[in-house]
């Protein structure tokens, strides 16, 4: 029985049941493949399409914020700020390539940095301005300025050009601040201004002053003496939109005028051609030239001497180019008839003149040794 037991015992277990697999869907593409990766980069996918949409949405608001900014630097008050900050500068050279003035070659010679440089006073900006037609093509801007404490408003007419890439508003000042200066010369036939030279030829003459431009400041006009005997006059003025603040002491027609005086060295020069001449008159028969005193001019004078030699020479008040000076001529008259004085020893006052000679172009007559051309006459 043991040995049964034993048997039995040892019988082997019979195997669990095996449950048959149920197989999963079958993909579009066959049988067996799982869905679960390629879902996964369906959404990788639809992930990275939406992450650059969101850059191109970044990029887009960006691009239009950076165009606002931009353009709200390139408005019609900028470019006329612009502009006026170049003339504040002294920058005539860039300012002119910005604005053109539309002045001929010949007047625009001061437009130049060396001319501003120059000036003792240059344009101050206070305020600019734009009127409120914002969508015109054509504005108005007004600006506030200053020249050397003086006030003044100019307007500047500002049209709208083509975009840059079709987005970058721009603009362009048409109108100039240059502003036209004429100037009339007596006694000079050139000036200079910074050092530049230009042409100043007499309106009498040339029946018109001549006319420059400058720019807005305080410039010195300083006239070239053509000789050692002129004085050299300068004339300072303001320039504003205008021309304003003038030194003369008198209207001019022109804005400014440069008139010439005369040197110490014209006036010695004008002496020692009159005492050449008082002498020759105290001389026989020099005494007979028609341009001495004509109570010398007689046969009855047998003696004549410079009792009083004029030793200064003073211009005449209305016109600076005539000297005189006061003379006594000690003459002795001999027992012919004299419609003057009787016979015998008589002291004779007369006047010298001096009259200095100039070219058709007013300008002073010199000799060919360089001296002054001087008439020299005693008509009394």
């Amino acid at each position: 029985m043991g040995t049964e037991k034993n048997d039995v015992s040892a019988a082997p277990i019979p195997a669990p049941p095996v449950t048959p697999a149920i197989p999963g869907p079958l993909t579009p593409a066959g049988r067996g493949v799982a869905s679960t990766p390629s879902s996964g980069r369906g959404k990788k996918r639809v992930m990275l399409i939406g992450i650059l949409v969101g850059v191109l949405v970044v990029l887009v608001i960006a691009g239009v914020v950076a165009i606002k900014v931009m353009n709200s630097s390139r408005t019609p008050e900028a470019e006329v700020r612009k502009y006026l900050d170049l003339l504040a500068a002294g920058k005539a050279s860039a300012a002119t390539a910005m604005v053109d003035p539309g002045a001929p070659n010949d007047q625009r010679v001061f437009l130049t940095d060396d001319a501003m440089a120059s000036a003792s006073s240059l344009l101050v900006v206070e305020e600019v301005a734009a009127d409120k037609n914002e969508d015109a093509e054509t504005r108005q801007v007004s600006a506030t300025l200053q020249v050397n404490g003086e006030r003044f408003t100019h307007a500047f007419t500002v049209t709208k050009d083509k975009p840059t890439m079709g987005v970058l508003n721009n603009w362009t000042v048409k109108n100039s601040l240059a502003a036209q200066v004429s100037v009339d010369a007596q006694g000079y036939t050139q000036f200079t201004v910074g050092g530049v030279s230009a042409d100043a030829p007499r309106k009498l003459v040339s029946g018109k002053p001549a006319t420059y431009f400058f720019y807005p400041g305080v410039y010195t006009f300083t006239p070239v003496a053509p000789s050692e005997y002129v004085d050299v006059n300068t004339k300072t003025v303001a320039v504003l939109d205008g021309v304003h603040g003038g030194t003369a002491s008198s209207a001019d027609a022109a804005d400014v005028s440069l008139e010439a005086t005369y040197s110490d060295k014209l006036k010695e020069a004008a002496l020692e051609s009159a005492k050449e001449f008082l002498n020759s008159c105290a001389s026989i028969p020099g005494n007979l030239n028609t341009d001495c005193p004509l109570a010398l001019q007689n046969d009855a004078v047998t003696a004549i001497s410079v009792k009083t030699m004029p030793t200064s020479l003073e211009p005449m008040h209305t016109d600076p180019g005539v000297f005189q000076g006061p003379v006594t001529f000690e003459v002795t008259y001999s027992d012919k008839y004299s419609m003057y004085y009787m016979p015998g020893t008589h002291d004779v006052d007369s006047k010298v003149v001096v009259n200095v000679q100039f070219n058709n172009d007013g300008l002073l007559k010199l000799t060919p040794d360089g001296k002054p051309d001087l008439f020299v006459s005693a008509p009394l």
